[in-house]
């Protein structure tokens, strides 16, 4: 693992459609190992590229870490199409260099509370039984966990939404908004 001068927490912020070149870009950064972690199989340029194409959704939430102005990992969180009461799927990619450092542990909760301010009362995370890290951060929030073959899917429950839920996520999209805005104006 290469390491990197890790001084300053990452700008956490959700990712938007002008932002699918970065998402591009930061999953053709992963390493063959954490593509196998994220997608399940070991998976093409070409299905990188495609996938990141599709990514923002309208069912869909995704956010990214920011070190210097340059996308480093990415947590989805994928609604399940006409489920009722509304299920997610949720899932982390961080870039090799950048593990270890609470960065997916960050975006996970930012998902579950995302999850939590859009009426998600089941959400599930599928990851290789390999994948100690993310078996470290689903662990914290107590799900449910089914071992499949050489798969676990982890399933928890989001709590209610409450005007402090949904006031730390607009304040956290306006502050990302004003700082994007004065990046970008100088």
């Amino acid at each position: 693992m290469s390491e990197h001068p890790f001084s300053a927490s990452p700008e956490i912020r959700k990712l938007w459609r002008h932002d699918k070149p970065d998402v591009a870009e930061h999953l053709l950064r992963l390493d063959q190992h954490t593509r196998r972690s994220r997608f399940g199989a070991v998976v093409k340029d070409n299905f990188i590229k495609h996938y990141a194409e599709g990514i923002i959704a309208f069912d869909t939430v995704v956010f990214g870490a920011f070190f210097d102005g340059q996308l480093r990992a990415i947590g989805e969180l994928r609604g399940t199409p006409r489920s009722w009461p509304r299920h997610a799927e949720l899932a982390l990619s961080v870039e090799p260099g950048w593990q270890g450092k609470r960065i997916g542990s960050a975006l996970f909760s930012r998902l579950i509370e995302a999850s939590q301010n859009r009426g998600i009362r089941s959400l599930h995370v599928l990851f290789l039984s390999e994948n100690k890290m993310m078996q470290s951060i689903a662990r914290r929030y107590h799900p449910e966990t089914n071992f499949n073959g050489g798969q676990i899917e982890a399933a928890l429950e989001p709590p209610w939404a409450t005007p402090m839920s949904f006031a730390r996520e607009m304040v956290a999209d306006a502050n990302a908004r004003i700082r994007r805005c004065l990046l970008v104006a100088t």
